[in-house]
């Protein structure tokens, strides 16, 4: 906390690198906000150095991101946040871990998407995300716990997302418009289509999806803004 008693926004970063900056970006551009002075604090760690998440939860004998991230978010508490996030979702596999290493509020992204989703009124949601995410579970979970019915894509869909993600943002190049085309097919009936990693955030802005699209991570900017103790400015 400063010296005038704001809050310190402690940001677990570089998973990935582009997808934390879009984070920061979205948190300055979401905060009502007349001046410098009104922003949030925030302390980032932008570790690109973290294991593959996704790799990881696929086969347990690949490198072990949990004690990396448990030990970042001591850093981050050291330094002085007040409250925690990790903009990516795949991590959240590891929530219960890093909650536990810290003394400070640890936000949970997949329960904040979920709860947005439910005062939203959404009764099924198709679920954008790693393949990771998936076999998790972490989203069946807590969208079925909020009353709602979660739709995965088919295997040609899966296959498609994680081309977005791996091929196309995560290796800097422009994302396939006919990718997309083709999952807003995988998901007939739905409410809303969940995008369930931060490299698709920024395929949303990029492409300029509509409303159709939650974004989990705009969400957890929203609740870090709020969480600070300031005001949100409404979506655009």
């Amino acid at each position: 906390m400063t010296k005038s008693g704001r809050k310190v926004l402690g940001i677990l970063g570089g998973v990935g690198p582009l997808a934390t900056a879009y984070f920061m970006e979205t948190i300055i551009r979401r905060t009502e906000a007349a001046s410098d002075q009104d922003h949030l604090e925030m302390v980032v760690l932008n570790h690109t150095e973290i294991p593959d998440r996704t790799a990881y939860i696929l086969d347990s004998r690949s490198p072990d991101p949990g004690p990396v991230l448990a030990e970042d978010a001591r850093r981050l508490e050291s330094w002085g946040a007040d409250v925690i996030v990790i903009p990516c979702n795949t991590a959240h596999y590891f929530y219960p871990q890093v909650s536990r290493a810290v003394s400070i509020p640890l936000l949970n992204m997949i329960g904040e998407t979920a709860g947005e989703l439910s005062r939203l009124g959404a009764r099924r949601a198709g679920l954008l995300a790693t393949t990771g995410t998936i076999r998790s579970g972490l989203y069946q979970d807590a969208l079925g716990q909020a009353g709602i019915e979660p739709v995965l894509p088919s295997e040609r869909g899966q296959t498609a997302v994680m081309s977005l993600i791996y091929d196309d943002i995560k290796a800097g190049r422009p994302p396939e418009r006919e990718k997309l085309r083709l999952l807003r097919e995988e998901f007939p009936g739905c409410d809303r289509i969940v995008l369930g990693c931060t490299e698709l955030s920024l395929l949303k802005r990029l492409l300029s999806l509509d409303d159709f699209f939650l974004d989990a991570l705009e969400v957890l900017a929203e609740r870090s803004i709020q969480s600070c103790g300031k005001q949100v400015r409404p979506r655009p």
